[in-house]
């Protein structure tokens, strides 16, 4: 029962992400633009010693300098994240073996990754690119290896909780 329940708070959190995902998307590129960079002001008032102090062209400059990779890492987090959620959904609602389902959490992952840059198509001053489902494809990727990884800790700590339990309860400790 409480695998069911589970299942079906995972799917609705993915759908919700997916949502997210679809929301940032539809942004214009000029809004899109604006929030990019003001990440890239919050890593510099972070990274960068004094940078509040810098003159506003300055911050503007190292924002706009690292605004590529800001928006690189923002698509490939997001679909990391996705690619977790996925796996999630499938090692809970689908009988699987394990290589079929995270293929198939990847597989999932990449095309939503392909319709988000079609969508991007049709959004103002946005444009779909080959390199961002490339970019998101992996996130994906290693989403879904990350959630294998905690899958497989999570096995080996209910496994040792388990035997931990049964030796207690028979007077072993």
């Amino acid at each position: 029962m409480w695998r069911k329940r589970l299942g079906i708070f995972c799917i609705v959190l993915t759908g919700l992400w997916m949502g997210v995902i679809y929301w940032m998307s539809a942004k214009p590129a000029e809004e899109s633009s604006d929030m990019s960079l003001s990440v890239g002001f919050a890593i510099g008032s972070v990274i960068v010693e004094n940078f509040d102090n810098l003159p506003v062209p300055e911050q503007y400059a190292y924002a706009e300098q690292i605004d590529h990779p800001v928006r690189k890492s923002a698509h490939f987090s997001e679909y990391t994240l996705l690619g977790i959620l996925l796996s999630a959904d499938l090692l809970l609602c689908a009988s699987l073996p394990g290589l079929a389902r995270e293929a198939l959490a990847w597989l999932a992952g990449t095309l939503y990754a392909c319709t988000d840059e079609a969508h991007q198509l049709f959004v103002d001053g946005r444009s779909g690119e080959w390199r961002d489902v490339l970019i998101d494809s992996s996130g994906v990727l290693l989403g879904c290896v990350l959630a294998v990884l905690a899958f497989q800790v999570l096995r080996i700590l209910v496994r040792f909780y388990r035997k931990r339990r049964k030796a207690v309860r028979e007077g072993a400790c």
